[in-house]
């Protein structure tokens, strides 16, 4: 009886080991790299550009429980984050090319880590729309909104370009704004939906984002970003 009881206990033991153990849905070693593919949609002209970036792991480090991690890409473009318990904030932004950021550098990007908390809010900006008519040819607004963020569904493995990951989850963000781009008409209105794919001790695997307008001079943005490989 007494060595029943102790199988019972084993197996109650490790059942709720892997139940709850903690995942890690923003790897913060230094030196990791992920290569990704990206390409952009519009509606408007029906092609794509596609292009590859890799994101290294560059710097980190750990003051009491705050760990910030520098990330470079390999535009040039240099991130730095702070990760403090289970919040994880942006706290600046090197960018390497002309088009900055007008949303607050410094923002929470998922403030809980473990995604117990199912919905968030986070400040962010319009940066696919452009127009490809005069005299809005080449037209970038910049509008910031409130995207409303949450937690739509979990995986136990998720595929993506032949290789499975474990222990996934997919976060659905939408928002809304609107901009002037002629003053000879009304504003432009836009609705913003982003979906991400973070798996456990890898991080981004997916995100597709769409910005769509009712605008003729500028149609509907779609961008997708899709992890390659990662060491």
């Amino acid at each position: 009886m007494k060595k029943i009881l102790n199988t019972l206990f084993l197996f109650l033991l490790f059942l709720s080991s892997c139940e709850f153990s903690p995942k890690n849905y923003f790897p913060y070693i230094k030196g990791l790299k992920w290569v990704y593919s990206v390409s952009i949609e519009s509606s408007y002209t029906g092609k794509s550009q596609i292009k590859r970036i890799m994101v290294t792991n560059l710097n980190v480090e750990k003051t009491g429980n705050i760990t910030k991690l520098s990330k470079l890409y390999s535009d040039g473009s240099y991130y730095t984050y702070e990760k403090e318990n289970e919040k994880l904030n942006r706290v600046s932004v090197i960018l390497a090319f002309s088009d900055g950021i007008d949303e607050p550098v410094k923002k929470t990007v998922y403030p809980d880590l473990t995604f117990n908390q199912n919905e968030w809010v986070v400040k962010e900006q319009l940066f696919l729309v452009k127009g490809f008519q005069p005299p809005l040819l080449n037209v970038k607004p910049r509008s910031q909104f409130d995207m409303t963020y949450k937690v739509n569904k979990k995986f136990k493995k998720y595929k993506i370009r032949g290789v499975l990951y474990n222990d996934c989850i997919e976060l659905i963000g939408k928002g809304s704004t609107n901009f002037i781009g002629d003053t000879r008409s009304g504003p432009i209105n836009v609705d913003i939906k982003n979906v991400e794919i973070l798996c456990n001790n890898v991080g981004l695997v997916k995100q597709v984002r769409e910005e769509e307008t009712n605008a003729s001079a500028f149609g509907n943005m779609r961008f997708v970003k899709e992890l390659m490989s990662f060491n």
